[in-house]
């Protein structure tokens, strides 16, 4: 992925792409091409039909518009290399040819408009949202909804229906419901399979993802039983924060262990404490490791990844 210049004061940034596209018209300009009006949390936009080169600003909005057949040239990104888009683009995606153009509360104007795009595709969260009139002045942009974890499913409709493909997106819900099915007559009967899921935060505290979590919700379209524990409600997150002496309470007939690369030795050091070896799961080997950086993603991507490691680990019964 290519690194454009640093960013600059947003200020100036913004006085270098009006000095270059005129002061009147935006950057990236429609012409002759055809448009339509989409509605969305800013207000409301004329979209290219056809649009050529787009912009995103938003990692899951990435990965829906890729599902959708649609290859961006611009993407916002958390590190300088692009790297953390590899699970949000598909494995053929060239991505090379992605131009990174800041960080996602952190849109460089002045790379956004080098890039010259014909539109630019965002969500309505903070650092995006205050952004939008800047962004507006290099191409057409579009602020998608996004209401928390639960918004994986709706983000891809919502898009579509703004590019004018809804079919598309009736065929991206179609395949993931094809695959839950196939993982549920794998397993056999979910229904009597009890799912822990623990993501490990640091070596002191461990988080337990609700049904109301984005794997929670994978687990809970398939079928799985989720322990007593892990289910309560809260309205404000989707996860239960516990202290280390509280491992026993994360049992189940299989636990999922969530971590990424950021905290191994957090993992390693909490699944060797006396505490977790005396779980059940673990003294029958029913303890999987599983990608954190997947399965947190809020993608219908990381949901299909997500079953195929079901699959895996209980497709023949629980390890």
């Amino acid at each position: 992925m290519r690194r454009l210049a640093a960013p600059l004061a947003l200020a100036a940034a913004l006085l270098a792409a009006l000095t270059a596209c005129g002061d009147d018209e935006p950057a990236a300009e429609t012409g002759d091409q055809a448009t339509h009006t989409v509605v969305h949390a800013q207000g409301e936009t004329e979209v290219p039909d056809d649009p050529q080169r787009i912009a995103v600003l938003w990692r899951p909005t990435l990965s829906a518009l890729t599902d959708l057949g649609f290859e961006p040239i611009a993407a916002t990104a958390e590190t300088e290399d692009g790297s953390d888009l590899a699970t949000y683009l598909p494995e053929d995606f060239p991505a090379d040819d992605l131009e990174i153009v800041g960080a996602t509360n952190e849109p460089d104007i002045e790379a956004l408009a080098v890039a010259d795009p014909d539109l630019i595709l965002g969500v309505d969260i903070a650092g995006l949202s205050e952004a939008y009139d800047s962004l507006s002045q290099i191409a057409p942009t579009v602020s998608l909804t996004w209401e928390g974890t639960g918004s994986w499913r709706s983000h891809v409709t919502e898009l579509a229906d703004a590019l004018g493909v809804p079919e598309r997106a009736e065929e991206v819900v179609a395949d993931y419901d094809a695959h839950v099915e196939e993982v549920r007559d794998a397993v056999g009967d979910p229904g009597a399979v009890e799912v822990s899921l623990v993501r490990v935060q640091a070596a002191d505290v461990l988080r337990l993802e609700t049904p109301a979590s984005f794997p929670g919700q994978v687990l809970d379209d398939v079928g799985f039983a989720r322990p007593a524990g892990q289910l309560e409600p809260d309205p404000d997150r989707d996860f239960i924060e516990i202290s280390l002496e509280l491992i026993p309470e994360v049992n189940g007939d299989v636990i999922f262990v969530l971590a990424n690369g950021e905290n191994t030795s957090a993992r390693e050091t909490i699944t060797s404490s006396a505490l977790w070896q005396n779980l059940p799961a673990a003294q029958a080997g029913a303890v999987v490791d599983a990608d954190y950086t997947v399965w947190g993603s809020s993608t219908y991507r990381g949901a299909h990844a997500i079953l195929d490691d079901l699959e895996a680990a209980l497709g023949g019964g629980t390890p």
